[in-house]
């Protein structure tokens, strides 16, 4: 039976065609990569939805890039960045939507965590090497095994082996001094049907932010058996436990003018040498297993998979007040340690320690997902998911500075909570797919099953389970209208399933008021052309969201109150207009450009309660105003245009230019409490400018090598890149980071 498995570079997909023998032959290259694209990524001749792939090109282009989602830049509609300027540490939103509203999937499986959605991409340093290809799909989503897709889906198809045994081997270097490497080597198809491949990497380093080094080991071992002409096993295990510092002190724009973009408040010289109080240490190794059966008219995708995550990070505490930030400084703004040394040990009792708070978990699930043909045009889709998920979290004194206890604790003792939650997670689903000459339709629906419990690692004692149900229902239609021009409409409800952390606070009690599922209403309308060397995709879409839970923890502080808020009854309104264009200029240059503009607003106030988070005792209740206020931390408006040119004898180029603008800072609803409350600060526009020059040529027979140098930001913009409001909603009370300087890397490719 034939398969087709498509690879794009923005909405052009041409296919590559893949037959599975009964009989492995000598000379067979079937190629396990194409099997495993063919059953993860949605194709845009069938499909109703916005999306763009990234080639193994795209990807090779951000090698050196220090954080993996920046090789989604120019994807409209999507805001991909460092998220503090540190190596690993990453923000991703998609129509204005944040991480906790994005689905990601590895293989097509989820693997966010369930607590709060949260997607800590430092966790998976080694994946850009690991990485064949990338599907974004924006809005609801063609997956029916994730709730959370309000902005979009990140489907990301790791290396297996290709036909025939390969070598590669890269190397990258930054300027401001971070090293990267990269082995790998792939089998290829056997006569008996097995192929294997293997990736190592390590990234070793500092960046342009002050005390920001990172180390890095990353593996990638993926083993393949084709069984037969309708089975096929594939086992994947990759992993990248590291250490990096962090910079989580959000800077005003006085100390950056004054100490420049790389400036960072978490570190010190103490006992002779750098130390800072934000070094993040984390290992989460990821196994999977999955079972690929075509049996014609049946085809199934059966996976198990488990994680493991342990790690941690430090930080500082105090018996003063919170947040624990540390308030001795150098006259060059860092942090004083001889000071804080001195005040400790005149005392004897230390007013300052620095704590190392580990966290982990285990997450484990099965999926199994199906398709039967029921004629030629209808196909029936269903499918059964179960994921559990148990967290564990503490804090240990790692260094008593000078005192000789701390709350009469002492080095390596823990303090504070001990506690995690467990959850079990099961949803099915069902799906109905017509495929005709010029017409594609479906239509689906998912039901979520949620349980939780919250336990004291302390005492042994447990909460009571927590439940809450959840659905998902999905349509949309593609129409032929030529041969080369399609028009699509999606259209999805959820009535989504909060996540644990909304449901339990960290004391185990549920949260005052009782828990509201949020409603979800997305619909999308666009158009697809496609012309001899161009293509064109032009789209709108509407999202409402009903009844925003949220919730904000106020750190205790001295004789005062821990306090959480829980914020219901908010709506807000994301709609906006893509579009996307690709030309083949002449046959030595392609050009791409994108413009998104887009509307991010609340469009309704909400109640906030205030209450203690260890007594659960509703302390206030009170109104919140943010009805026509901007949704901010992401550009509402993008224009850019890429340039790629093949040059003669091997030589070639990319320049790509970005224009964002109508960005506003990030904010706490819960900080507007008047009817006449503002907007947040909203950005300078600004202009980014990015550029790759290199040489890809035969260094023999078999042996070639790709030697390229990419600077970004070009021109040396200066530019705010995220952040949080401040009470004056101005530039002079914002806190946030500034973007990168221009930064110029080396790298270079070998393969035979």
């Amino acid at each position: 039976m034939e398969k087709k498995a498509f690879l794009c570079l923005g909405i052009m997909m041409p296919a590559l065609a893949v037959h599975a023998q009964s009989v492995i032959p000598n000379d067979s290259t079937v190629n396990l990569q194409e099997i495993v694209i063919s059953d993860n990524f949605s194709h845009s001749d069938v499909t109703p939805l916005s999306m763009t792939t990234l080639t193994p090109g795209r990807i090779r282009t951000y090698a050196s890039a220090p954080n993996y989602v920046e090789m989604m830049q120019g994807i409209p509609g999507v805001y991909a960045t460092s998220q503090a300027g540190t190596y690993g540490d990453a923000s991703l939103n998609m129509r204005g939507f944040k991480q906790e509203n994005i689905a990601v999937l590895l293989n097509g499986i989820p693997i966010q965590g369930l607590t709060s959605g949260s997607m800590y991409w430092s966790n998976w340093m080694g994946l850009a090497e690991a990485t064949y290809s990338i599907q974004v799909q924006k809005g609801m989503g063609a997956s029916m095994l994730t709730d959370c897709a309000m902005g979009g889906t990140v489907n990301i198809i790791t290396k297996t082996g290709e036909g025939l045994p390969e070598w590669k081997a890269s190397a990258s270097f930054v300027e401001y001094g971070t090293w990267k490497g990269m082995l790998s080597y792939s089998s290829g198809q056997t006569k008996r049907g097995w192929n294997t491949s293997l990736m190592v990497s390590g990234v070793k380093g500092d960046g342009y932010v002050e005390t920001s080094e990172v180390k890095s080991v990353s593996y990638l071992l993926s083993v393949s058996r084709i069984l037969d002409s309708r089975n096929t096993l594939t086992f994947t295990a990759l992993g990248s436990p590291e250490q990096h510092d962090q910079r989580n002190t959000e800077l005003s724009k006085n100390e950056t003018d004054r100490y420049g973009r790389g400036y960072s408040k978490n570190w010190g010289w103490l006992n002779g040498e750098r130390y800072s109080i934000a070094r993040n240490h984390y290992f989460k190794p990821y196994f999977t297993l999955q079972h690929h059966l075509d049996k014609g008219k049946l085809t199934m995708k059966n996976s198990l998979y488990l994680a493991l995550a342990d790690g941690g990070g430090r930080s500082t505490y105090n018996d003063r007040t919170m947040p624990a930030v540390i308030d001795h400084q150098t006259p060059d703004g860092h942090i004083d340690f001889d000071a804080v040394i001195a005040e400790n040990s005149a005392t004897g009792v230390s007013h300052n320690v620095i704590l190392d708070y580990l966290s982990g978990h285990t997450q484990a699930g099965a999926v199994i997902s199906s398709d039967y043909m029921l004629s030629d045009s209808w196909k029936l889709s269903a499918g059964l998911q179960y994921q559990y998920y148990d967290t564990w979290s503490k804090m240990v004194i790692l260094d008593l500075l000078g005192g000789s206890s701390f709350q009469g604790l002492g080095v390596g003792d823990y303090i504070g909570s001990r506690y995690g939650r467990t959850t079990h997670l099961a949803s099915g689903y069902g799906q109905i797919l017509y495929d005709g000459r010029r017409l594609n339709a479906r239509l689906g629906a998912s039901v979520f099953n949620g349980n939780y419990r919250y336990h004291n690692d302390v005492n042994g004692e447990m909460s009571d389970w927590v439940h809450g149900w959840g659905m998902t229902l999905k349509a949309g239609a593609l129409y032929h209208l030529t041969g080369n021009t399609g028009a699509f409409l999606n259209m999805g409800y959820n009535n989504r399933l909060p996540y644990a952390g909304v449901y339990l606070q960290s004391n185990g009690h549920p949260l005052a008021g009782g828990i509201t599922n949020e409603e979800n209403l997305l619909t999308e309308a666009g158009m697809r052309m496609n012309w001899h060397g161009g293509s064109m995709e032009l789209s709108g879409y509407l999202a409402d969201w009903k009844n925003k839970t949220l919730t904000q923890s106020i750190a205790k502080r001295a004789n005062e109150q821990a306090e959480k808020y829980q914020i219901t009854g908010l709506d807000a309104r994301h709609m906006g207009v893509e579009l996307s264009v690709s030309q083949q200029i002449a046959p030595w240059m392609k050009v791409d450009a994108f413009a998104n503009l887009a509307s991010w607003k609340w469009t309704s106030s909400g109640n906030a309660i205030s209450y203690d988070s260890y007594s659960s005792e509703t302390l206030q209740t009170y109104r919140i105003y943010c009805d026509g206020l901007h949704v901010g931390d992401a550009p509402q408006t993008q224009i850019g245009l890429q340039s790629d040119f093949s040059l003669p004898r091997g030589f070639y180029a990319n320049l790509s230019w970005q224009y964002n603008d109508r960005m506003y800072a990030d904010f706490e609803p819960n900080t507007r409490t008047s009817q006449s409350s503002p907007d947040a600060y909203r950005f300078p526009s600004w202009h980014i400018v990015d550029a790759t020059a290199g040489w890809s040529g035969q260094l023999s027979g078999s042996m070639h090598i790709d030697i390229f140098a990419t600077c970004r930001n070009l021109t040396d913009s200066f530019y705010i890149e995220r952040g949080k409001d401040g009470s004056g909603n101005d530039l002079a009370t914002f806190r946030g980071y500034w973007g990168a300087p221009r930064t110029l890397s080396l790298s270079t490719k070998i393969t035979w």
